[in-house]
């Protein structure tokens, strides 16, 4: 990386069309999108340690959005758009605006995060 980088890509489990967790995510996007204000919690097991702006999520191989990141909170446990209950280390405060690229952006799933440079 060439440049400082300005967000964080994360991987986030496996989210099929029409499956709960994926309707329950789409549904909170929406919300962000129509000005509402709404955050979104992202696990993260660890808090970057530069300071970016942006988080990118890639669901099922394609980077779909960018969100801003307004701050970290201390993990606790919470339910999950999924149903499951996690409590990561840290959570990963999201906000709007939320941006999606013209093309989803092909990438390979990974775990945790990884910096990047802004994509769009």
């Amino acid at each position: 990386m060439k440049n400082r980088p300005t967000g964080i890509i994360r991987t986030l489990p496996s989210f099929k069309s029409g499956q709960v967790g994926r309707l329950k995510m789409e549904r909170a996007i929406a919300l962000m999108e129509k000005g509402r204000d709404v955050e979104i919690y992202i696990a993260l097991s660890a808090q970057p340690k530069v300071e970016v702006l942006h988080m990118y999520l890639l669901i099922e191989g394609r980077i779909e959005l960018r969100m801003n990141i307004s701050g970290y909170l201390p993990g606790d446990r919470r339910e999950c758009w999924d149903g499951t209950h996690r409590q990561p280390k840290f959570w990963a405060v999201c906000t709007a605006p939320v941006t999606r690229p013209e093309e989803p952006i092909k990438r390979r799933g990974f775990q945790g995060f990884r910096y990047t440079e802004e994509l769009w």
